[in-house]
């Protein structure tokens, strides 16, 4: 997650809501939130829609062993964990040994234990969940997780299963000190009765290896080796950590059936999911339970989905951006309420800088200078937003920090002599014959008078964005507008959402069938801010991390500075983050376009709709009531 509407995958931190008070004995009503098209994932390691994660986050979230704070702050979860004790040993690592409580349940009504967390690290940290599909940073940072993760060794040395109600994680040395640091020790339980019946965890395992120097040899001698260390084992014969990953990664992913969150999944039907109530709840990081039996996220209009806030059709739209529709809402007062506040995040154009023209950091600085970044704002914010130079959003202590700084880096403005400039430094200096020098003259709308490559190939940028989606109209004007004059063949093709996520994800995978360059999105940031997954050339061309497919060694140098400091070092952080924001502005990956005020639309029925830049609603659904 990487980033895309929100960072899940940087952090592997379930927030759940501190804003409560005493729970509540009265469940009643039902909300009806509207969305953009769900796409179905319904589990943590699939997907990284917004829509999907608020399911994820009210069926699978809330028990992590830390919370999110409105603020941000990052605490830990008492409602779950009973007793904290941490420990440093003669190497350098440290050793985080929780002790849960006794009374968390599962929605069945069966126990949460110890055996649960384990069974969460050893599952998604496995290489048989990453065959099966997913994606996940679970374990990453803890003693012993790259031989585990890689395949290299059985057993997972850095975790610990001591008894029903308490396990330990252990940090690895290595992996010391990181700015947040207690995110190593955030785990969250899944449900091993129900997910791997027929599996237990052990605390080694004996199996067959090829002896000593025989390991690349075609029928090698073998011989038994025991591995120290936690795994997870079975008496079946049949049984095995890769099918049933397969298994679930084809069930549970689309309707989880056994979750710990403060509701029920339900159904998925018609583009709507249907959640209720999980009796078996303990309660937030407060203790507060859920006050609402039903929850409905279902996909609306987007073009209206204020107007059905206002008409009564749904109860509550989140994100909104566009001027009119706020001024609508505004106005629609005392019926309808808003609550607004600086976005965490930033809305851009996402390229893939591993694929045709983009591939050329040239090519995507020519791009950036033939929008009008402040006419997007205006059409589509209608002054409820600012321009940005980098990967931030106006909600980040880092930002404000160092304001001055980032204002101050190169500001994209339309200028199309200075895009050819920047074209005729590339291989795209030729008209078709791929000899004639490019004549910028000759370009204009209309004139069909294209760059081209010395192979005679013509500079073609592929656009993909969504229908009823205002940015995607003012991509669509801006760059048929302003491409021509550049010698640049810019053709848009609108998707769904769900779509549009696919070839953003995915088109690594794609071969032949590949087809687009750049693509219109927003991304929130959690509590954590560390590009390590989503821009480190270690996540290159993994799915569903290093999603723009950047490569670059001093990037990656200024992304292990930042996240190698003690989280005392906050200083040293911020200037780190600055050196990050520069080389980033300097590769451009993404065009950044603005950064803004998010309006969550209710009805006035709805209360303690209070979201902020941290915790969207889901995340703090117990303070929500109708």
């Amino acid at each position: 997650m990487k980033r895309l509407l929100v960072l899940v995958l940087a952090s592997m931190l379930i927030a759940a809501s501190l804003a409560g008070c005493t729970p509540s004995d009265k469940v009643s009503g039902t909300l009806v939130v509207g969305c953009p098209p769900i796409s179905g994932d319904f589990i943590y390691g699939f997907g990284n829609s917004s829509y999907d994660k608020w399911v994820k986050d009210l069926t699978g979230g809330y028990m992590s062993t830390y919370a999110v704070t409105p603020d941000g702050e990052i605490v830990l979860n008492e409602t779950v964990v009973k007793n904290l004790e941490t420990s440093v040993d003669g190497d350098g690592n440290k050793t985080y040994t929780f002790e849960i409580h006794d009374d968390l349940k599962w929605n069945d009504g069966s126990p949460i234990t110890a055996h649960d967390y384990i069974f969460s690290i050893l599952w998604e940290a496995s290489p048989a969940w990453v065959k099966a599909g997913a994606s996940s940073a679970t374990g990453d940072g803890l003693l012993g997780y790259e031989a585990y993760f890689s395949g290299e060794s059985p057993v997972f040395t850095g975790i610990k299963l001591i008894d029903d109600y308490k396990f330990s994680v252990t940090i690895d040395a290595e992996m010391l000190p990181y700015f947040f640091e207690t995110s190593y020790a955030s785990v969250r339980p899944l449900p091993m009765k129900a997910w791997a019946p027929a599996a237990k965890i052990a605390n080694e395992i004996t199996i067959e290896v090829p002896k000593a120097g025989q390991e690349d040899a075609e029928n090698p001698e073998m011989e038994e080796k025991t591995f120290e260390g936690t795994c997870l084992v079975s008496d079946s014969s049949v049984w095995s950590l890769e099918s049933n990953c397969q298994g679930i990664a084809g069930t549970e992913r689309f309707a989880p059936t056994v979750s710990c969150g403060p509701y029920i999944f339900q159904s998925f039907e018609n583009n709507a999911v249907t959640l209720k109530v999980n009796p078996h709840f303990k309660g937030d990081a407060n203790g507060k339970k859920p006050q609402l039996e039903y929850i409905i996220i279902k996909y609306i209009n987007q073009t209206t989905d204020v107007d059905q806030v206002i008409n009564g059709s749904v109860d509550a739209v989140t994100g909104v951006i566009e001027g009119e529709k706020i001024e609508k809402a505004l106005n629609d007062e005392p019926n309808t309420k808003v609550t607004y506040y600086p976005r965490n995040g930033y809305g851009g154009i996402f390229i893939h800088c591993d694929f045709g023209p983009t591939q050329d950091a040239k090519v995507r600085h020519a791009l950036a200078y033939l929008i009008d970044r402040q006419e997007v704002i205006k059409n589509v914010l209608g002054g409820y937003g600012s321009v940005v130079n980098g990967m931030y959003g106006l909600a980040q202590w880092m930002y404000q920090d160092n304001k001055e700084a980032i204002d101050n880096l190169p500001n994209f403005v339309l200028n199309h002599d200075k895009a050819n400039d920047l074209l005729d430094e590339t291989e795209w200096k030729y008209e078709a014959d791929g000899k004639t020098p490019f004549d910028r003259t000759k370009a204009k709308p209309g004139s069909e008078y294209y760059r081209h490559n010395a192979d005679g190939e013509v500079l073609a940028i592929n656009h993909l964005g969504t229908e009823e989606n205002e940015v995607t109209d003012n991509v669509d004007i801006q760059f048929k507008a302003n491409c021509p004059y550049a010698g640049i063949k810019f053709s848009l093709t609108r998707s769904d959402f769900a779509k549009l996520l696919d070839h953003y994800y995915e088109g690594f995978t794609m071969g032949d069938e590949r087809e687009f360059h750049t693509f219109n999105l927003a991304t929130g940031f959690s509590a954590i801010f560390d590009p390590y997954y989503s821009y480190h050339s270690d996540f290159y061309h993994v799915l569903y991390m290093q999603t723009e497919q950047v490569k670059d060694e001093k990037l990656d140098e200024i992304i292990i500075k930042m996240r190698s400091l003690d989280p005392t070092q906050v200083e040293e952080y911020s200037a780190a983050w600055l050196e990050f924001q520069i080389r980033w502005n300097e590769l451009l990956p993404v065009i950044p376009l603005y950064s803004n005020q998010y309006y969550d639309i209710y009805s006035s029925k709805v209360k303690g709709f209070n979201t902020t830049p941290f915790l969207q609603w889901a995340e703090m659904i117990c303070d929500i009531s109708k």
